[in-house]
């Protein structure tokens, strides 16, 4: 007995450290049969889950390392333009308050800025009315847009004026130069930018003969008051043009820039859409030094990792008045469904707002602004994107809105980002998990487990205690499913621990546990298959329900019948079963049949039971998708791939004349191979290939005139005589005998 055995088994152990989520979605799934003391959805299913709604890939860390910025330590802001690029702007301190912007630094902007987008109307606007409004996505270079547009209007002196005073205090700022920018201009719905705040600029603007330049962000809120639309430039539109200037050639003889671009590792890091320009421009600077010999490919390759740790380090760690909590619990929550339904992570995020505040103000709980943030804001916040996509659902595919991070490996990092770096977010945060592995749609809950594995790669002892632990110590059956399914992506993440795990809860006496660990290796068995069949072998020994398996086996179709369908959530022989066929399905090569053949001889009733049952249960599995007609036998599938080679064929042909003749299974094997020829008489290809399987199962003479028997008397699909194709296979049989 392992000390994790000792301890009590209280229904939801360790599921939450602050009690019962609250925000928990009180609904039961009952499509799964998950429930509390109900039957957990079998293997089978749950494999499909899995594989339906988990993210594409685990794993992997980003490499760790000094931040980049623009030598001299003196940046400042966003910078950038059009299709042809701005660079990264160097404004002094000045950023809020007012200040004098340099004349040195307006003419490093100049020397890397080409004038293209929406440039020639934004000065044609500026000229005319003194004033013109810049309205665009944050770090997409509006700055450095204002700023060319006063110089190219002939502002000798421009000054950044304060935006934290608001507009109405726009007139009270214009003071002595003859060139304004005021830069993301807070604007509200009480408080919005008015015509009258610009009437009264202007006044004064053409007195002194100067002018205006105001950025604004998308979502901000004007009044009858026009602004330009300014767009984010082509990545390689910007790096280009800072190459230039660093190299110091002409955009004629750009022939070297092109080179540059065209590695690998800036094509990568190219290809992520909504970076800030300012990171397009440091990578400008990490560009030049490889040119220049100063770093090698792989800094230069490292970078782009650099940097999407340091915007993810920023976005949790940024002030509520620039980012809310409540904006930071949906980046989290769009972090675990990235690719998903954006709904979905937008209700979840609000759920994990709800349980973060419960940690800042334990005694206040302040609620939610119904109408807050729009999707547009959300995506431009989180660098992603929302796009139209038909999802799959219970009831067929539908259109939905999904979000997903431009960067793919924004959501792996802002997940371990949040776990290790801000431990105060671990109690909501486990709590909201667990709530989420209760879930009643497979894709939350699918979500809540790939989110633990996620965490375990990088901090298996904590997630383990902390989350996987509580949910397989749980009475509840949806926790324990999703702990294995954690550890199960944890695995094929490559957490080489996961294997002692599983090993340690087998061989325990926490019922809960060992139930996990059963239902973990019939996800896990293909990355370890001889493994795998070692550790169900010694369950199957240790298992007091399997010293009945041979009577239950005795007891004839409903047995089989059962495995087929699904054990109860206790039953443990049925969960092995459920291991041992889902192997035999997932696993390539002869190994498991070859291992299925040796136990059916063993002395052990349960280890003689297992490998029978499991192959009953795997003889109904067809192809997707499984309810047409046409749909093929999985097993068939596999005898009539001559690429499996023939080794595995006559291994599934020797397990199937070990079914067919056993008393305890004879009746059931036939069944299913009834329901093979049925399939047979409605595809052309199944009923070739049952035809050369056919004759492999008859060994002896005795199997023969089982098969002739089957076939003869079998009824058609309406009830009716055979159908034609078990004459024709009847004759198959015949000829085979003859030719033997």
């Amino acid at each position: 007995m392992t000390a994790e055995d000792g301890q009590a088994a209280a229904p939801g152990e360790g599921a939450s450290p602050e009690g019962p989520d609250p925000e928990q979605d009180p609904a039961t799934d009952r499509e799964s049969g998950t429930e509390d003391g109900e039957r957990p959805a079998e293997a089978w299913a749950a494999a499909r889950e899995l594989r339906d709604y988990a993210p594409a890939s685990f794993g992997g860390g980003l490499v760790a390392g000094d931040q980049h910025g623009v030598s001299g330590g003196r940046v400042a802001g966003d910078v950038v333009m059009g299709d042809k690029v701005y660079v990264r702007a160097v404004v002094g301190e000045q950023l809020h308050g007012s200040g004098e912007v340099l004349d040195a630094d307006l003419d490093r902007l100049a020397g890397v800025f080409h004038e293209d987008g929406t440039f020639d109307e934004a000065l044609a606007e500026l000229r005319a009315s003194r004033v013109v409004i810049l309205r665009g996505d944050h770090d997409s270079g509006r700055r450095a847009a204002a700023l060319m547009l006063l110089r190219r209007a002939g502002a000798a002196r421009v000054r950044a004026l304060d935006p934290d005073s608001g507009p109405a205090a726009l007139v009270k700022e214009v003071a002595a130069a003859d060139g304004y920018v005021v830069c993301d201009l807070p604007t509200s719905r009480s408080n919005p930018l008015r015509p009258h705040h610009l009437l009264r600029c202007q006044e004064r603007l053409r007195k002194q003969d100067a002018y205006l330049v105001v950025t604004v962000e998308s979502s901000a809120v004007l009044w009858d008051v026009d602004a330009v639309p300014w767009h984010r430039p082509e990545p390689g539109t910007v790096v280009a043009a800072h190459l230039r200037s660093h190299l110091g050639v002409a955009e004629r003889d750009g022939d070297e820039v092109m080179r540059l671009l065209a590695l690998p590792q800036v094509r990568d890091f190219l290809t992520v859409g909504g970076r800030p320009v300012a990171h397009l421009a440091d990578f400008a600077v990490e560009v030049a030094r490889y040119h220049r010999g100063e770093i090698g490919v792989e800094e230069l390759e490292r970078y782009g990792h650099e940097t999407l740790q340091e915007q993810v380090g920023n976005w949790l760690s940024a002030p509520a008045e620039r980012i809310t909590l409540r904006d930071k619990a949906f980046l989290l929550a769009l972090a675990v469904c990235d690719e998903g339904p954006y709904t979905t992570a937008a209700e979840l995020g609000d759920r994990l707002c709800r349980g973060m505040r419960r940690v800042e103000s334990p005694e206040h709980d302040p609620g939610l602004t119904i109408f807050s943030t729009s999707l547009t804001q959300r995506m431009d916040l989180a660098h992603a994107d929302s796009y139209t996509e038909s999802e799959l659902t219970p009831w067929g595919p539908v259109r939905q809105t999904m979000s997903r991070f431009r960067d793919r490996r924004t959501a792996q990092l802002l997940l371990r980002e949040a776990w290790t770096g801000h431990p105060a977010v671990r109690a909501p945060l486990t709590a909201w998990l667990t709530g989420l592995a209760r879930h009643g749609d497979p894709f939350v809950r699918t979500r809540a487990a790939a989110t633990a594995a996620t965490l375990a790669d990088r901090d298996f002892s904590a997630v383990m205690h902390g989350l996987v632990r509580g949910w397989a110590s749980s009475g509840d059956y949806r926790l324990c499913i999703q702990a294995a399914n954690a550890l199960t992506l944890a695995a094929y993440a490559g957490t080489s621990a996961v294997h002692r795990v599983l090993r340690e809860w087998g061989a325990g006496t926490h019922p809960q546990r060992r139930w996990t660990a059963v239902r973990a290796y019939a996800l896990i068995g293909p990355l370890a298959p001889d493994d795998t069949l070692d550790s169900l072998e010694e369950l199957v020994r240790r298992t007091a329900h399997s010293e009945g398996a041979e009577r239950s086996a005795d007891a004839g179709e409903e047995t089989e019948e059962n495995a087929a369908a699904g054990a109860g959530p206790r039953d443990e022989f049925g969960g092995l079963v459920e291991a041992a066929e889902l192997l035999l399905l997932s696993t390539p090569g002869a190994s498991v049949p070859h291992r299925f053949m040796t136990w059916c001889d063993d002395n052990h009733p349960g280890l003689r039971s297992l490998p029978r049952l499991a192959f009953l249960a795997a003889a109904v599995r067809r192809e997707e998708p499984s309810d047409e007609p046409t749909s093929w036998p999985l097993l068939l599938r596999s005898h009539d791939d001559e690429t499996v080679g023939s080794p595995v064929r006559h291994a599934l042909a020797a397990l199937w004349r070990r079914v067919l003749r056993d008393r305890h299974t004879t009746e059931t094997a036939q069944q299913r191979l009834r329901a093979w020829v049925l399939v047979a008489a409605r595809d052309e290809g199944a009923e070739t290939a049952l035809a050369g399987l056919l004759p492999h199962l008859a060994g002896a003479d005795s199997d023969r005139d089982r098969l002739g028997y089957l076939l003869r008397t079998m009824p058609g699909e309406d009830g009716g005589p055979p159908p034609p194709v078990a004459v024709r296979l009847l004759d198959v049989l015949r000829e085979s005998a003859a030719a033997a």
